[in-house]
C-alpha cells in the first residue's frame, strides 16, 4: 500500500518533515532560496510519484533525497560546513537580554566544537540533532549502522576530549546542547 494515500497524508508528511529538511539542506547549500527550491522539487516529486514509490522508512528516504538534491544543486567544491546562522534564533520573548546573550554564546561554543569534527562525524552529529536515529542516519548517508555507531562514539570522545582540555565550563556546553535540541524540536 502506498505511503501517501491522500492529500491530507501528504500534508502531514510535509508539515512533519519540512523544517528539519530545510535546516539540513540550508546547511549544505548555504542558500535559503536554493534550499527551498530543492525541497519544493523533493515534495513535488514525492507527490507526483506517490503511487510508484516503495518507501520502507520515510524519514531516511526524505533526508537522503534532500541531500542528493542539495548536492546536485550546488557546485562540487562546496561542502557542508555548518548550520545556517539563524538555525537557532532565540525568540525575543524567551529570555531577558543577559540570558539571551548567554544562550547564544552557549550555542556558538557548541557549534564551534562540532565544526572542528571531521566532515562525516560532523554531519552525523547534525543529523542526530535534527532527530534522526542511528539507523536513519545510516540510510541517509548510505553507510552501515555500525559505521554510524563507531563514528558517533568517536565524535563524542573527540568532543569530550576537546571540552576537558579547553577550560570551557561544562554547564555552558550542556546548556548549549540543550538549547540546540529545544530549538530543533520547535523548528
Amino acid at each position: 500500500m502506498p505511503l501517501i494515500v491522500s492529500l491530507e497524508s501528504f500534508e502531514g508528511i510535509f508539515k512533519d518533515n519540512y523544517t528539519p529538511l530545510y535546516r539540513y539542506v540550508s546547511a549544505i547549500t548555504k542558500d535559503e532560496d536554493l534550499a527551498k527550491d530543492v525541497l519544493s522539487d523533493l515534495f513535488l516529486n514525492l507527490w507526483l510519484q506517490k503511487d510508484q514509490l516503495q518507501i520502507r522508512e520515510l524519514k531516511p528516504y526524505l533526508f537522503r533525497a534532500a541531500k542528493h538534491g542539495a548536492l546536485k544543486a550546488i557546485s562540487p567544491r562546496q561542502t557542508l560546513t555548518q548550520l545556517p546562522d539563524d538555525a537557532f534564533d532565540i525568540p525575543a520573548d524567551t529570555f531577558n537580554p543577559f540570558e539571551k546573550f548567554v544562550a547564544k554564546q552557549s550555542i556558538r561554543i557548541v557549534e564551534e566544537l562540532v565544526n572542528k569534527l571531521p566532515p562525516l562525524r560532523k554531519e552525523m552529529i547534525e543529523l542526530r540533532l535534527l532527530g534522526l536515529k542511528y539507523a536513519e542516519i545510516a540510510e541517509v548517508l548510505e553507510i552501515s549502522e555500525k559505521k554510524v555507531e563507531y563514528n558517533m562514539r568517536e565524535a563524542i570522545e573527540q568532543l569530550s576530549h576537546t571540552i576537558s582540555h579547553s577550560g570551557l565550563d561544562k554547564a555552558t556546553i550542556a546548556g548549549g546542547l540543550m538549547l540546540i535540541n529545544v530549538f530543533m524540536m520547535l523548528g
